[in-house]
């Protein structure tokens, strides 16, 4: 870049020795460095033009032969331009490979924005609560799962401890639901823990009633 500068200067400076010697000889310097100049500046304009009519063709036209500064200016572009689609192929084939590797798990992963907009989720969440790709995307969670203890839950932010949720038709499915803090996004773990939760009833039924028959008289 320093010697593309260097060239630059060099070439005005030799474009004005010529318009003074040539004005010295012919006479008219004032006309001859004006004339100079002009040229220059239209010479610019011209490669000012080149970059950007590809700028805003890049897709479509190959970059232009430039020398010079110009020709740096093209080149640092082009890096830029294919570093920006390595990065973005980059970012697909993760995001590709984060979309496989959560669609294998048995738990619900639901994508939010900080405002807990839903931008993604997998099948398991799309099963677990009727959640629907086309009509869902954009929805804030609390408006689709319409319980005071997980709004509760969204209030008091990543750090709290997981909460169990009953949710379906009858409210007969438990859900447990774990917000976990992923840069600027949110993540929302959902299980199924409608099992366990009946487990847990039927114990405390089963402690409940054998309490109540040992305190009761023969």
């Amino acid at each position: 870049m320093k010697s593309a500068w260097t060239f630059a200067l060099a070439r005005l400076a030799g474009a004005l020795a010529f318009a003074v010697v040539g004005g010295l000889v012919f006479g008219r310097v004032d006309l001859w460095l004006v004339g100079v100049l002009a040229g220059y500046l239209l010479l610019q304009f011209a490669n000012l033009y080149r970059l950007h009519r590809w700028l805003k063709h890049r897709k479509e036209e190959d970059p232009p032969d430039l020398g010079g500064v110009w020709g740096d200016v093209v080149a640092l572009v082009g890096r830029i331009y294919r570093r920006k689609n390595f990065h973005k192929r980059r970012i697909a084939q993760l995001l590709r490979e984060f979309r496989r590797l959560t669609a294998a798990m048995p738990e619900g992963v639901i994508l939010l924005s900080p405002e807990r907009e839903i931008i993604w989720f997998n099948r398991t969440a799309a099963q677990l609560l009727g959640l629907r790709r086309k009509l869902d995307f954009g929805m804030r969670i609390e408006n689709l799962i319409r319980q005071p203890e997980f709004t509760r839950y969204l209030e008091s932010g990543p750090q709290a401890s997981p909460v169990v949720v009953r949710y379906g038709p009858a409210s007969d499915r438990f859900l447990t639901c774990q917000l976990i803090q992923a840069g600027e996004q949110l993540l929302l773990m959902v299980r199924d823990v409608t099992r366990e939760a009946r487990l847990e009833a039927m114990r405390k039924d089963f402690v409940a009633n054998a309490s109540h028959e040992l305190r009761s008289p023969l």
